[in-house]
């Protein structure tokens, strides 16, 4: 009826009259906050493959600084990566693992190692070995292209690149492959080989290999290759940038057939962040 109507707005208007400093503080709150997110370049309507964002790039991402080459050259349009080159997506990785892996090429390689004296004919002289303390590494990790460009980046275009990429969304579909190698890789995420000691991948990369926090990048809709050559390389020596040696060890357990199944079922994985 026209009497409730009427009461019914009388009563809002002294509710917002009672409350009005709260009400002006939400509506100025959500301005500032819309305001902010369009002075960052925050990614509202997120970026995927077919969506441009180009309002929001930095000029070190999409045209490059002198002689270096803008990291979309390589990485693709959005931070897809590219999977024919084996060349990792950038999109939706945490911004502070994106920093420490451009810092961690930039490092030089550290000489160390364990040196021994040569053995004495006197046999009641004992070889004496010694160890530099610092063959714990800080962190290095090698790229004959990544540690060249890292190295002249500043400061403030690393941070840039890592905000910007951690911005973006990124989706993938799975595609036709083999049964037998996915299943293979899936035993090898969900469960790991505990006869061996070697934990499952899911443990730390997240149950859908979307990663976790700064420590743990996402696996899923990476390169099969890609994943192949970090694996290749914690292996070799030529990558040692994780925490407490984690990844190293567990590459070492690692055969051939375990690299190509676990990469393929990543790589195969559904995501979309």
């Amino acid at each position: 009826t026209p009497n409730r109507v009427s009461d019914i707005i009388a009563g809002i208007t002294r509710y917002l009259s009672r409350y009005r400093f709260f009400v002006v503080f939400f509506v100025v709150a959500c301005g500032v906050l819309g305001t902010y997110r369009l002075l960052i370049g925050a990614n509202v309507n997120g970026c995927s493959k077919n969506t441009s964002c180009t309002a929001t790039v930095p000029n070190i991402v999409s045209a490059g600084r002198d002689d270096i080459p803008p990291c979309e050259g390589c990485h693709g349009k959005n931070g897809v990566g590219d999977f024919g080159a084996n060349i990792p997506r950038l999109a939706a990785l945490n911004a502070e693992y994106l920093k420490k892996q451009l810092r961690d090429f930039r490092r030089e390689t550290v000489a160390v190692g364990v040196t021994m004296e040569p053995i004495s004919r006197d046999y009641n002289k004992t070889p004496r070995a010694y160890k530099d303390l610092t063959v714990y590494s800080p962190g290095i990790r090698q790229s004959a292209v990544m540690s060249t460009i890292a190295k002249k980046l500043t400061a403030e275009e690393i941070h840039q690149i890592a905000q910007y990429y951690a911005g973006l969304t990124f989706s993938v579909a799975p595609v036709a492959s083999d049964f037998q190698t996915l299943e293979l890789g899936r035993e090898l995420a969900l469960r790991g080989k505990p006869e061996y000691m070697l934990p499952r991948c899911g443990a730390c990369h997240g149950p859908s290999g979307e990663g976790f926090g700064e420590t743990f990048p996402p696996l899923s809709g990476q390169p099969a290759g890609y994943i192949i050559q970090q694996i290749n390389q914690w292996q070799r020596g030529t990558r040692d940038n994780d925490n407490l040696s984690m990844m190293k060890n567990i590459a070492n357990l690692l055969t051939d057939a375990d690299k190509e199944n676990v990469a393929a079922y990543y790589s195969n994985m559904s995501f979309k962040r």
